[in-house]
């Protein structure tokens, strides 16, 4: 039987032109990512956690000129990414087993990356994640509160993702044991077309040491 996440990623190179193109230009995403890029300056080193076509690459290399760096699981997700930021560097990788050097960026950007790994992977992750930060550099993640882990069908995919569910406390107090202040956290309903609601979650943290 595979597993949950080689289903996901299966159907995400599948539907990845519809992915794509629905959250391109998504408002409240454009916002989160153009509030985090005010953290940023022109040149920093941006390493993005499960890039997708590299939508959030994008936004921020518009904002301001960033040496950006990405890795996804997907192979058709990382070409798209590599066509959308031409200038930025792309590998298809398990971001679970990714290794880069300590202290190595200025920016990392999990956006709804963790979503699709079990707990104790992803809070793994940005343990991890947090040490190839600089001091004083920047983490961005979001995530969803508001369901049981389980597959999902969604508006962007006839196949199955696996999706899972995280607390706002629960990532700010993994970020925290790994030396990251929370600077700003917004929420925001995400509204499902059955007329249910998810909330999503934006955080912002700041490596203190």
């Amino acid at each position: 039987m595979k597993g949950a996440l080689q289903r996901t990623i299966e159907a995400y190179n599948l539907n990845c032109l519809h992915y794509a193109a629905k959250f391109a230009d998504y408002a409240p995403y454009v916002e989160q990512v153009q509030k985090f890029s005010a953290y940023l300056q022109s040149g920093d080193r941006v390493l993005d956690l499960g890039c997708g076509p590299g939508n959030v690459a994008k936004q921020l290399s518009m904002a301001k000129p960033l040496s950006i760096e990405g890795v996804d699981l997907s192979e058709k997700m990382v070409h798209l990414a590599q066509q959308n930021v031409p200038q930025g560097k792309f590998q298809v990788q398990d971001l679970r087993k990714a290794e880069f050097d300590a202290a190595s960026f200025d920016a990392i950007v999990l956006s709804f990356s963790i979503v699709h790994l079990r707990e104790a992977e992803a809070l793994a992750v940005l343990k991890k994640a947090a040490t190839w930060l600089k001091r004083d550099g920047y983490i961005y993640v979001s995530f969803m509160e508001g369901k049981q882990p389980g597959f999902e069908k969604t508006s962007f995919s006839e196949q199955e993702l696996y999706f899972n569910y995280f607390r706002e406390e629960q990532i700010k107090k993994t970020l925290e044991e790994s030396n990251i202040s929370c600077v700003r956290i917004e929420k925001k309903d995400y509204l499902e077309e059955d007329g249910s609601a998810t909330t999503d979650v934006f955080v912002f943290g700041r490596k203190t040491r």
